[in-house]
């Protein structure tokens, strides 16, 4: 018949008000109701809860994200299945943990003033890997660009609203390769779907990074040859 909630909770570690949270989601499925006192739920929710916890906790997942991976696992996937494109595409840390810190500790290990993350978040130039109503965390490619990127904009006393153009460029690249994706894995199996789809997300990655790079090293090759020719240019003309 399955378990009520009490034991249900007693089981999983889960507070029965979370629980009924996590089914007015959709996260959990309905329970069977005896009478309106008494309603039962499905053992396999024991599982579910079990997996929502740990990509929750481990891996800082929002609820969306969960509520798909267990839609691939209702749908027969392992879970190692179900959780192969997010891996991909959010890059957890080894042993499947990610580092994450809240607010506070993210301006102590980046040197940024509250006001200067407000504003760069204002802007989007930190986007928070977490985001989920009040609760804000941000993991180490957060800090990264904090620390590399961002505190060096302030140091040396530029405007951040300059670099917006990385955003609208970031968006059309975005915007083209979902387009991609979804070529790509059209007609294909939800099995099929979610392995074209995790190999090209990390493909598209590495692809990405090499290109723009590559093309900022042509152009800074072309403006020195170019500088270079305009010298002899000058010095012929001197001689």
């Amino acid at each position: 018949m399955g378990i009520k909630i009490g034991e249900l909770a007693r089981k999983s570690g889960v507070p029965i008000s979370t629980i009924h949270y996590y089914v007015k989601e959709g996260l959990l499925p309905l329970p069977e109701k005896v009478n309106k006192k008494m309603a039962y739920y499905d053992e396999a929710c024991l599982k579910k809860l079990e997996a929502i916890q740990h990509l929750k906790e481990k891996r800082y997942y929002p609820l969306a994200i969960i509520k798909n991976i267990l839609r691939r696992i209702d749908d027969g996937f392992t879970f190692d299945e179900a959780v192969m494109v997010e891996d991909a595409l959010f890059d957890p840390m080894a042993e499947g943990e990610v580092a994450v810190v809240d607010r506070a500790e993210f301006l102590k290990l980046t040197g940024l003033e509250p006001e200067q993350l407000d504003e760069v978040e204002r802007i989007g130039l930190v986007m928070p890997y977490f985001k989920e109503g009040e609760r804000v965390l941000y993991n180490q490619d957060d800090v990264k660009i904090a620390r590399e990127a961002i505190a060096q904009i302030y140091r040396f006393g530029l405007d951040p609203k300059d670099f917006r153009f990385y955003l609208d460029l970031g968006h059309q690249m975005t915007d083209q390769e979902v387009r991609l994706r979804r070529k790509v894995t059209n007609g294909l199996s939800a099995k099929e779907n979610i392995q074209v789809t995790t190999y090209l997300t990390r493909a598209v990655g590495v692809f990405r990074n090499y290109i723009l790079r590559r093309l900022l090293q042509q152009k800074i090759q072309d403006h020195i040859q170019s500088s270079l020719g305009k010298k002899g240019r000058h010095k012929g003309k001197r001689v």
